[in-house]
């Protein structure tokens, strides 16, 4: 293939990579909505509430007395509520490890309080901590920017206490740094994004903590741990290394405690907990329950017994307490509710129960009509709110107000107490009710999507469907380097509505812009309609002389089978238990496709052989029959085995598949660690379990080593070949040595210097980096060995003295023959390695890949690879058969679904969900050590972790079209090849229209199926945007299935790469053979 047009398909298919790229960047800015700030503050005087000036009772304060001078903040990220509470259980590492916690809640119940901490989900630890400043719901869409914290320009209590002159000092997370830049009198940032390092954050707290303790310079001081979260993220809660941070917050939180004056309140939480693997992002019970602990030396509840009941409470709720605490306005956007138990005891109201629910219902006052103004001011600024229903709530505030003031009258003015204590208890529950409402309504409306750009996007991606529909109708035209009148109109109306698009959605966003942007997107999809009509009926007519035979090609058995799949997984998106069982689903859908491949080889196989019998019949003596028995054995059993081992091999995959929360299963049977530091394997087990891995890992880099060798694109001393023959072992090594040197105890590990633990991931990344450098500059790996020459004989002993004047003449004979066999040989080069080399440079590009991709899945999963390898070898082996023995049949398209959907298999194959806490942050520190500047690198390993299975089957892909052409271990052994010598896939090369046309249609229809996938979760995700299960089941599976689209266009792109540099070089190679 010319170099200038294999450079102009591919940047064919980066633009159509574009055009979906674009279309779901815009349906996502419509869909995944922050919602709208206020930017307004609340103030200490108010309408509502009067200034405490402290000389009436309690301290001086805004809009009720404050309790408390100073306030002592711990945060221990990821602090499940089980972590803390009392448990008669024992068999677990993190029960009961905090005896001083449970002790406090025991001996002194007038000064401690402990809540179950609810969080809104995303429970990332970002937004938890905008709603535990704010007071507000996190939208969906703050999740993906957990790693690119901005400082929060909305009302905040941290803003609060700065504006009523309060110092306040921080250590720990520097996430805080980034959302509070200036607030800070001292602070002592340390970074949080390495989930693998368990200590630094939080000794660098404890080194500093206690000497700021002794200070009297702050009011609030703050501190946000980070061990037991990293804990979890690298080990689980069911591990030792748990058990031990555990125990360290407990001292912590006595030595804290010990530390503290009667006016200082201290405040113990997490901001979200963790599932059984250690994740968290969700909306699970382990995930959204944490803990709050609140302490004083003085009492801070009227309670005299111990809890036996802990109460939950939303995590919003601390931001109203803790500003009324401190005396300072409750933020103006805030949604949360006072926690009333910690406001039933005050100087004033100790001696009367009236006084104590007066104290409550006067919290609850302000809270609500706080909650109230920004409701007012929120109506007034959009219109997402439902009008009527919050004017009901409102008539029913007002009418609490007036109760009240009655009550107030008469109980303190005139001294008559008309059943004053039941009508505070009522009017305490109406309070509440109508901030509950409040909230709940504002849950129901809080992400506003925005329809224009939601339409705008689907019409964008519905516009790509149709132009990679048509690059499918004139791939033949384009393997012929003919560009045809309308390839240049779409190309041309797709940039046009590509600008248009970008410009509405991006900068100019005018509603009657987007209008027509609607009316370009129809007109845009009849014309391309029109085009490809057209397109294929001259095709057709060219191809066929009737329209009765175009209409049986495509209604075929083949086609009704492939649709009826592809229809099948598209519509899946639509059903929230398809999409929570995708992974058996994909399974089932590639097993039915295999043996249909096998009943289809079967039949085929049956009918020419029956064929080839009737021809013998009047030639009996010169063809011999074929006996049935033979066959049977020769050909019908192997395909049979071959299927069912391919179906085997996937269904040992399950075994390795991570549970969603929905699966209703207990524990996943891995853990999703990147080095298979399980928490759910024994210890007793681990040196078995790292043995089994290793021989796997060794398996799946020594068989397609193997395969390369047999085939002879092992031999000469190119630089592809030796990195093949030993850079490639050696770093296959070196990643088994990186999971043994994982798998030492936690602190034999990070007492080794940094380039210890990271410099063996390391030698692996550098190993593949030289090998595909290698590549680039030396792609063949074909070895030609020099042709025989005449030879010179010398004779032992002394007798041959002449040694030197018949080496002159051995010489000079030498020059004349080589200038005579110049001139006069013809004979045929022996080439070791030409019949596989499109094949060779794949298996040895994605044996590199598969290195890497290993490396960052970890050992757990090698056994997975093993199967994924081992089934898409049997799978090629089963498809190479199927197309000899159905000749007269195109399979590609049944073939490349059936590679999708082993793809997709092996997505949940190596542990992962289409869910948030899925997501395994820790490959970032795979061979890395500390806190990332640049976070491009980083994402790029998560999503390589993440999306290892697209990455490689993807890029292995045109195997599908090369493999049939090679001689098969299994697939050459079972039926014959047809006459004339065997090319294997040099073939290709000497038909290169060919060749360009198949993979030309291989790559577009690639493209079609997962671009048809992504639009079908757009579409699911657009529909069911109001159902119930949206931010929990159908939003994740859009972003994921957007994410695995991208990475197979990408991966594509690379593969015709790969192949085209190989193309290139063989025209170098052979014109030098000329």
């Amino acid at each position: 293939m010319i170099q200038k047009s294999a450079s102009i398909v591919l940047l064919l298919f980066l633009f159509l990579f574009l055009l979906y790229l674009v279309g779901g960047l815009i349906f996502t800015k419509g869909f995944l909505l922050k919602r709208d700030v206020v930017g307004e503050n609340s103030t200490c005087r108010v309408d509502f509430a009067r200034y405490w000036d402290g000389e009436s009772h309690g301290k001086e304060g805004c809009w009720l007395h404050r309790r408390f001078n100073k306030a002592v903040v711990i945060l221990i990220d990821a602090l499940r509520f089980d972590f803390v509470a009392p448990s008669d259980a024992h068999n677990k590492p993190y029960l009961n490890k905090l005896p001083f916690v449970q002790n406090l809640l025991l001996k002194e119940p007038k000064n401690s309080r402990l809540y179950r901490f609810v969080a809104d989900p995303p429970t990332t630890t970002l937004q938890r901590l905008k709603a535990l400043t704010t007071g507000s719901l996190p939208t969906f869409v703050d999740a993906g920017s957990n790693f690119a914290s901005t400082e929060i320009s909305e009302d905040n209590v941290i803003d609060q206490l700065v504006k009523q002159g309060r110092k306040l000092v921080f250590l720990g997370d520097d996430t805080w740094q980034s959302l509070f830049p200036k607030q800070f009198t001292r602070k002592y940032p340390f970074p949080s994004f390495n989930v693998k390092d368990l200590h630094t954050v939080d000794n660098g707290i404890l080194e500093h903590v206690y000497t700021e303790l002794q200070n009297k310079d702050w009011d609030v001081l703050v501190a946000h741990f980070l061990g037991v979260d990293h804990c979890g993220h690298r080990f689980g809660p069911n591990h030792p290394a748990m058990q031990d941070k555990l125990a360290q917050m407990d001292d912590m939180i006595k030595n804290v405690s010990k530390t503290l004056d009667p006016d200082t309140v201290l405040i113990v939480m997490g901001d979200h907990g963790m599932t059984m693997t250690g994740d968290h992002g969700g909306d699970s019970a382990d995930e959204v329950d944490a803990a709050l602990l609140v302490y004083s030396k003085s009492t801070i509840t009227t309670a005299t017994t111990p809890q036996s009941i802990y109460r939950a409470v939303s995590q919003v709720d601390l931001v109203p307490t803790l500003s009324l605490l401190l005396g300072v306005p409750v933020p103006f956007s805030n949604l949360g509710s006072v926690i009333t138990d910690l406001f039933s005891y005050c100087s004033w109201s100790r001696d009367s129960h009236i006084k104590e629910v007066y104290h409550i219902v006067e919290a609850l006052r302000v809270n609500a009509q706080q909650m109230n103004q920004y409701m007012s001011h929120y109506m007034r600024m959009s219109s997402d709110l439902p009008a009527q229903k919050l004017m009901v709530l409102q008539a029913k505030l007002r009418e609490a107000e007036a109760k009240l003031q009655r009550l107030v009258t008469d109980l303190f003015i005139h001294n008559v107490d008309n059943n004053a204590h039941e009508m505070l208890h009522y009017l305490e529950q109406e309070y509440i009710q109508y901030m509950h409402q409040v909230r709940e309504m504002c849950r129901d409306v809080w992400a506003k999507f925005d329809n224009a750009s939601m339409g705008l996007g689907i019409i964008f991606l519905v516009v790509t469907v149709v132009v990679n529909i048509y690059i499918i109708s004139v791939v033949q035209h384009l393997s012929e380097d003919k560009w045809p009148g309308p390839t240049v109109i779409v190309i041309s109306v797709s940039v046009v509505f590509l600008i248009f698009c970008v410009l509405q959605s991006f900068y100019l966003e005018s509603s009657s812009v987007s209008i027509l942007g609607f009316i370009l997107g129809f007109f845009d999809i009849i014309a391309l309609g029109i085009i490809i009509h057209v397109t294929r009926t001259n095709k057709d007519q060219n191809e066929t002389s009737g329209s009765a035979t175009s209409i049986n090609t495509w209604i075929s058995v083949d086609n009704i089978v492939s649709v009826t799949l592809v229809l099948i997984n598209l519509l899946s998106y639509f059903s929230n238990s398809f999409v929570v069982f995708e992974d058996s689903i994909s399974q089932f859908c590639f097993q039915s496709i295999v043996w249909y491949l096998c009943a289809k080889t079967v039949v085929n196989i049956l009918k020419e052989n029956r064929h080839l019998k009737d021809l013998s019949k009047p030639r009996t003596k010169s063809v011999k029959h074929q006996d049935i028995r033979k066959i049977v054995t020769k050909s019908v059993v192997p395909v049979m085995l071959l299927t069912a081992t391919c179906s085997y091999f996937v269904r040992l995959s399950a075994n390795f598949r991570n549970q969603r929360e929905e699966q209703l299963t207990s524990e996943p049977l891995q853990n999703a660690s990147i080095s298979g530091e399980g928490n759910v394997v024994g210890n007793e087990n681990r040196n078995m379990q790292f043995f089994l891995c290793s021989a796997c890992f060794g398996l799946v880099v020594y068989l397609p080593q193997k395969w390369l060798k047999e085939s002879g694109n092992l031999n000469g001393v190119s630089g592809t070949v030796l990195c093949a023959r030993y850079l490639v072992p050696m770093a296959a090594v070196s990643t088994v040595l990186y999971w043994a040197l994982q798998c030492l105890p936690e602190r034999v590990l990070d007492a080794l210097p940094i380039w210890q633990q990271t410099g063996l991931a390391q030698l692996v990344y550098l190993s593949a980096i030289i090998s595909m450098v290698m590549f680039l500059i030396t792609p063949l790996c074909v070895y030609m060995p020099a042709q025989p020459g005449p030879q010179l004989a010398v004779n032992n002993g002394a007798q041959d003295k002449d040694i030197v004047g018949k080496l002159f003449s051995y010489m000079k004979s030498s020059w004349e023959e080589d200038n005579q066999q110049a001139r006069g040989r013809s004979e045929v080069p022996r080439v070791f390695g030409l019949g596989t080399v499109y094949t060779a440079a794949l298996i040895y590009t994605g044996l590199v890949l598969v290195l890497v991709l290993s490396l960052l899945l970890g050992s757990a999963f090698a056994p997975s690879f093993l199967t994924a390898l081992m089934a898409a070898f049997m799978f090629l082996e089963l498809f190479s058969i199927a197309v000899r023995a159905c000749r007269d049949t195109d399979l590609l398209v049944l073939g490349m679904l059936a590679w999708s959907l082993l793809m997709t298999t092996y997505f949940y194959g190596f542990g992962h969900q289409a869910t948030i806490p899925a997501i395994r942050f820790e490959a970032a520190f795979v061979g890395f050590h500390g806190d990332w500047e640049l976070r491009l690198l980083p994402a790029g390993m998560i999503h390589s972790n993440m999306f290892a299975a697209e990455i490689l089957f993807t890029f292995l892909a045109p195997l599908l079209l090369l493999w049939p052409c090679t001689n098969g271990l299994i697939s050459g052994h079972i039926l014959s090849r047809a006459e004339g010598g065997w090319q294997g896939d040099f073939v290709m090369y000497n038909n290169p229209t060919v060749f360009r046309e198949l993979l030309l249609k291989l790559t577009s229809y690639l493209y079609l199926l997962h671009g048809g996938k992504m639009l079908s979760s757009v579409l699911a995700a657009a529909v069911h945007r109001r159902h119930l299960m949206v931010w929990k089941i159908f939003a994740p599976r859009f972003v994921f299935q957007a994410m695995a689209s991208f990475t197979v266009f990408g991966a594509s792109v690379l593969s015709l790469a790969v192949l085209f540099r190989v193309e290139k070089a063989l025209e170098q190679w052979t014109e030098k053979l000329k």
